[in-house]
């Protein structure tokens, strides 16, 4: 469970907030989609959920976690809760898929039979079993962002944060990213993907929070990409 309330997050006094009196919540299994123009805050929204930008007001509370009470010390507890995919996939270059999603596994000491365990389980998800000994570096932008998924959920996150996963892909790979997050969804993991494709939101209707100008303007459980309907992004894969 995901609880968000007034949140506001300003960068800098003299100009406006990022985000202003931010409040929604999020029940366990949801799939949801973030939506809004560029600089709508959506970035920032998702980096305070697991505490990479601090609170300049108000409350967020990710299952029994106050996060902005949370101590760096004890920040790995909520950080194990969350699976992040980033806009920019970072990978050690000279290790392989396999290398490169185990090493979550390394970092927290997990047993060597569990890291071969997970890490093969969270590469057959995504589809990349196939390339688990290629270097990531050789693999395509549609592979790497399959591998960055499965070094996210290698851990079995409840939450699983995506920012705009599908945004250099092609449609074909698109489809492929989209079919993985539902699978993931289906397995009772929470999904919450800030994206700007509104084909794909358009498309796979689910929750959608809509932010402008740093401000939550729809909450709609029946979906759609926008309060701003363009029938040219409407059609169904």
């Amino acid at each position: 469970m995901i609880k968000v309330t007034n949140a506001t997050k300003r960068y800098n006094k003299k100009k406006e907030p990022a985000l202003k009196d931010i409040s929604f919540q999020i029940q366990a299994g949801e799939f949801v989609y973030l939506t809004g123009p560029s600089g709508s805050g959506k970035t920032t929204l998702l980096k305070l959920l697991y505490k990479e930008e601090q609170l300049t007001k108000g409350s967020v509370q990710v299952d029994n976690i106050k996060v902005e009470k949370i101590s760096s010390p004890k920040l790995h507890l909520l950080r194990r809760k969350i699976g992040i995919v980033s806009q920019e996939d970072l990978f050690l270059p000279q290790c392989t898929a396999f290398q490169n999603v185990a090493f979550v596994l390394e970092v927290v000491q997990t047993n060597q039979q569990q890291i071969v365990e997970k890490t093969l389980n969270a590469l057959q998800r995504v589809g990349m079993l196939d390339v688990k000994d290629t270097l990531t570096k050789d693999l395509s932008i549609g592979q790497q962002k399959k591998i960055a998924i499965a070094r996210a959920i290698v851990n079995q996150p409840s939450i699983l944060i995506a920012d705009e996963p599908t945004a250099n892909l092609d449609v074909k790979s698109a489809v492929e990213m989209m079919k993985i997050f539902l699978n993931i969804n289906q397995s009772g993991t929470s999904v919450i993907i800030a994206t700007h494709d509104s084909t794909m939101v358009n498309s796979i209707r689910n929750r959608v929070l809509e932010l402008s100008k740093g401000r939550l303007i729809r909450d709609d459980y029946s979906g759609g990409y926008s309060l701003f309907s363009d029938p040219k992004d409407v059609y169904v894969w």
